[in-house]
């Protein structure tokens, strides 16, 4: 044949058919070549054409046919045709036997005839006579024990092409040559999946470049809105926007916006004052005065001269008429803080100014109308008074017709930098001097600490630190003060040892900004120790 020459490659080349004869060692060593370079080819047809190019060389056949079984339909398909010039084979499957190809898929069993149409065991097939076939070699391809197609080889112009030797030398490589296909088939197919999927990435990293664009200038537009609309107004004297004082600002929001009397709660040192102000001066009286008096700074007897005012002559000392803070805050605001220190008889008086809406000054026998708005304070607990009979139900009702409760800064800690901030930038322009710096881990100190006295006792403090720190704040200058920051107190009694160290870790963590490393040190645990806690506490 035309490839038949000594300068011959492929399966007959690696084999040495024809003049050049091997021994078996040799024929499976260069079997093993051929195997390593099928291995190494992973475009499924040029694989396949190197399959038939070299089968066709070693048994002598005129043409070679590559068929697979199709996932899909289960039918078989040529997937490639290579003839004895090493050319595609025009309309292949109009050229193998049916009959043929369908008999190895089912039976699994190779055929080999030297006179197919002779051939009594292949049965009647026009399409043997019609294509003048004389030696066919047809062998099944299996995979993973399931038939997945057939290496077909014949022959039109010579019979006998095929001999057992041929049989037993393609029958060697025939199951690699299945596991070759697949690998390249899976190759081929992981080729093109990487190829889908970087378009998909491409697709989706530009996808999400417009959504991160388009999601900036929504954050943008909302950050914008909020401000806008989020809060009524800006309360610049408020420090910090914690999500404790957001609540707290978008009450007040509500409250300024009213008339009513208000109550505020909250602990001593909290900013009720600040609060009561901010109500004052955001709301309709902010034209008006504003006239605050703390009512457990002073007497029964004192605090209603103090808030109704007095006549001359009305006591001893009473040289002249006077106007009590009810008549100067007429038209504006009146803060009472600390109400709940007021005892039951002045409580009686003041109910009967909200009731009516005027006032008698001690010694006097014209009755005062005023237009006051009443804001009162107290950080006591005005329920247990009420059941003590200590503070009247009428009086605490006309009160707390509004209610702000303000929180404690142990409930807003992410506030306290910003708090420090805002009192040492104060004090430096107070004394025009530089604004210290605080050190990491001062920081941390301060936002450890349980704060029992608030933010009044933070801002002194920070003053008292900016004092002693000059340029830097460092920790140590905290622990050197004595009664200025402690550790927060924890109780101690019927608590387990593993509920005090949770919570020590879970301190330590808040205390150092979620940062593990700095949390670990602060307690004097090895790191590797200390994320064990983690895990068994399920702390992060």
């Amino acid at each position: 044949m035309a490839k038949n020459g000594d300068g011959r490659r492929g399966l007959a080349g690696l084999f040495g058919l024809g003049a050049q004869r091997s021994d078996a060692a040799d024929h499976l060593r260069r079997l093993l070549e051929f195997n390593r370079a099928m291995v190494a080819e992973h475009q499924p047809r040029k694989l396949f054409a190197m399959i038939l190019d070299a089968g066709v060389e070693l048994t002598g056949a005129e043409r070679g046919f590559l068929i697979l079984v199709d996932d899909q339909t289960g039918d078989p398909r040529v997937e490639v045709s290579r003839n004895v010039d090493q050319e595609e084979v025009r309309s292949p499957f109009s050229k193998v036997s049916r009959t043929v190809v369908q008999r190895v898929l089912e039976s699994d069993e190779m055929i080999l005839t030297d006179s197919a149409q002779e051939d009594e065991s292949i049965g009647p097939s026009s399409s043997i006579a019609d294509m003048k076939l004389r030696s066919i070699l047809a062998l099944p391809l299996r995979l993973r024990g399931k038939v997945v197609g057939c290496l077909y080889f014949d022959n039109r112009f010579q019979t006998g092409t095929f001999t057992p030797e041929h049989q037993s030398l393609v029958e060697m490589f025939v199951d690699q040559v299945s596991i070759a296909a697949d690998n390249a088939r899976l190759h081929e197919e992981n080729r093109k999946a990487r190829k889908e999927l970087e378009k998909l990435n491409e697709k989706l990293t530009e996808r999400v470049q417009t959504q991160e664009q388009e999601l900036t200038s929504i954050r943008s537009a909302f950050k914008s809105q909020q401000e806008k609309v989020s809060l009524r107004h800006d309360y610049p004297e408020m420090i910090g926007r914690g999500p404790a004082m957001m609540e707290l600002l978008r009450l007040l929001d509500v409250v300024v916006e009213t008339e009513y009397p208000v109550l505020i709660l909250g602990e001593s040192g909290t900013g009720k004052e600040m609060v009561a102000r901010a109500i004052h001066q955001y709301g309709a009286r902010k034209d008006g005065p504003f006239v605050a008096e703390n009512c457990a700074a002073i007497s029964e007897t004192l605090l209603e001269a103090e808030l109704f005012g007095y006549v001359k002559g009305a006591f001893t000392g009473a040289d002249r008429d006077k106007k009590g803070l009810f008549e100067e805050a007429d038209g504006g605001t009146l803060f009472l803080d600390e109400i709940g220190d007021m005892d039951l008889s002045m409580q009686r008086k003041l109910l009967r100014v909200l009731q009516e809406g005027a006032f008698r000054k001690v010694g006097g026998r014209e009755p005062i109308q005023v237009n006051v708005r009443i804001v009162s304070a107290t950080n006591a607990d005005l329920s247990k008074s009420l059941e003590e009979k200590k503070f009247r139900e009428d009086l605490y009702y006309r009160l707390k017709v509004m209610s702000v409760e303000v929180p404690p800064l142990r409930e807003r800690r992410s506030d306290i930098p910003v708090l420090v901030r805002h009192f040492l930038e104060q004090r430096a322009k107070e004394t025009s001097a530089e604004t210290p710096e605080l050190s990491e881990e001062a920081m941390a100190v301060l936002m450890n600490y349980s704060w029992p006295g608030n933010v009044r006792e933070l801002r002194n403090e920070v003053l008292r630190l900016a004092a002693v720190g000059n340029d830097r704040i460092e920790a140590k200058l905290l622990r050197n003060l004595g009664e200025g920051v402690r550790p927060p107190h924890l109780p101690l009694a019927g608590r387990t040892l593993a509920e005090l160290e949770k919570e020590a870790i879970r301190q330590a963590l808040e205390a150092a900004r979620g940062k593990r490393v700095e949390a670990a040190r602060m307690l004097g645990l090895p790191r590797r120790t200390f994320y064990n806690r983690l895990k068994r506490y399920d702390l992060g």
